[in-house]
């Protein structure tokens, strides 16, 4: 097992551009490589599979023998332990607790588990009052997951204004970050709520998150932000940040097995929403439940003050054991800021590597507004799909704009050479660039 040395307890905060050396940072790249083909042996699939290069991690990684082993642990407790719920409900604030560190949160009670993150986002917007004639500003390439949460809401009388982006980006062939400019002229004064993923899933722009919160908070108006490409892949401060609430699934950067996720409400969005009711109440967010389980009418309903009244009692379990067991990896032996740093590595040499050989990569080029492990091809499916996937086993996602490729932790140089290696091929063949 490798050793675990503490992480840094400060906050995370989203690196700028490189300014070292170039020495210095052959030296650091070369440092990352090495630290990360130790941890690349957790994962089976692609330390012992040498026909799968598997660039996939921002749909869900393959898994790893930290998740494995806190599920064959979990396995355990359930068939040889006659009450282990006592155990589980420990791992499960243990898991809370870690969590609020890995974002930052100001207390583990900002944090509620979730199905996943549409539960989560569904939980907010649901539970933010608005009065008929309100509107909420998305652009129109969000994540459906949180547009579909808005729009169930316009029979209610809540407008949802969809900033256009794409027209633009084709008609002049870039993708930008979005920021409080793009978002301005369809901000007013009936705007109640801003939805904004802090990465795009798909083009993977950075997008300035800070930046729309600096500008839109102090009127208000509450910003709900979709970070489930964030978490456990770049360093995250929501408190920095500023947002109202974030929503994440953690079957992304922090390699659970789906079915869980989590809600962060900020103490400061929390009271502003008025001692919300949750859309769905379990009898987990009753902070005077009587322990009987019989439930008086006529006593007030008093729910928990803060984002657990959110919480479902019959969470997976299973689920909280394995964030308990990765987030603590995460932090302790893997390190955000390695994590970080080694991901924008491979994308920076893949992005050098397709620009060599004529291949656009769409999205930001600055650092501080791209993800760090996402890469968008501009390379057309239909001719490279089949290619890509049956010379060399490459795992990647087909959308809208082309071949996305997403880097893990568990990748490496080696992984990227050989991918250059099928598209040098593709290239020679004659396959349409």
């Amino acid at each position: 097992m490798v050793s675990r040395p503490l992480a840094s307890r400060a906050s995370f905060k989203h690196c700028g551009v490189n300014t070292t050396s170039s020495g210095d940072t052959a030296d650091e790249e070369k440092r990352l490589s090495e630290r990360f083909a130790v941890y690349r042996r957790l994962v089976p699939l692609v330390s012992q599979n040498e026909d799968v290069i598997f660039l996939n991690a921002a749909s869900a990684p393959p898994s790893n023998l930290i998740v494995h082993e806190a599920i064959t642990r979990y396995s355990a407790e359930a068939l040889y332990e006659a009450y282990p719920y006592t155990k589980w409900r420990q791992t499960r604030e243990e898991a809370r607790r870690l969590i609020a560190r890995c974002i930052n949160a100001e207390a583990p009670e900002t944090i509620a588990f979730t199905r996943d993150t549409t539960e989560g986002l569904g939980g907010f917007i649901r539970a933010m009052p608005f009065s008929p004639g309100d509107n909420v500003v998305v652009i129109d390439t969000e994540h459906p997951n949180q547009v579909y949460g808005w729009l169930a809401l316009r029979a209610a009388s809540l407008e949802v204004r969809q900033v256009p982006t794409i027209a633009e980006v084709e008609k002049t062939g870039q993708i930008t970050a979005i920021d409080a400019d793009t978002l301005r002229p369809y901000v007013d004064s009936r705007t109640r709520a801003i939805g904004i993923s802090s990465i795009s899933f798909d083009s993977g722009q950075y997008n300035d998150v800070a930046g729309i919160c600096a500008a839109f908070r102090p009127r208000g108006i509450h910003v709900l932000a979709d970070v489930s490409q964030h978490v456990g892949i770049s360093r995250l401060d929501v408190q920095a940040l500023g947002i109202s609430a974030a929503a994440f699934s953690l079957h992304k950067g922090l390699n659970c097995p789906t079915g869980i996720g989590a809600l962060y409400i900020s103490p400061v969005a929390f009271a502003e929403l008025r001692d919300p009711v949750p859309p769905i109440v379990n009898m987990a967010a009753v902070r005077n439940m009587n322990e009987n389980l019989v439930v008086d009418g006529r006593e007030e309903v008093t729910y928990f003050p803060d984002a657990r009244r959110f919480e479902h009692q019959n969470m997976s379990l299973v689920g909280v054991a394995a964030a308990e067991a990765f987030t603590r990896f995460y932090l302790e032996v893997l390190g955000p800021a390695d994590v970080e740093a080694h991901l924008y590595y491979l994308t920076g040499l893949l992005r050098s590597e397709c620009e060599r050989l004529g291949i656009r990569v769409l999205g930001p080029r600055e650092r501080s507004r791209r993800a760090p492990h996402i890469c968008v091809l501009d390379l057309d499916p239909e001719g490279w799909g089949p290619h890509l996937r049956g010379v060399g086993g490459a795992r990647f996602t087909v959308n809208r704009l082309g071949i996305r490729v997403s880097f893990g932790f568990f990748n490496s140089v080696d992984d990227v050479k050989r991918f250059v290696r099928m598209l040098e091929l593709g290239v020679a063949r004659e396959l349409a660039v």
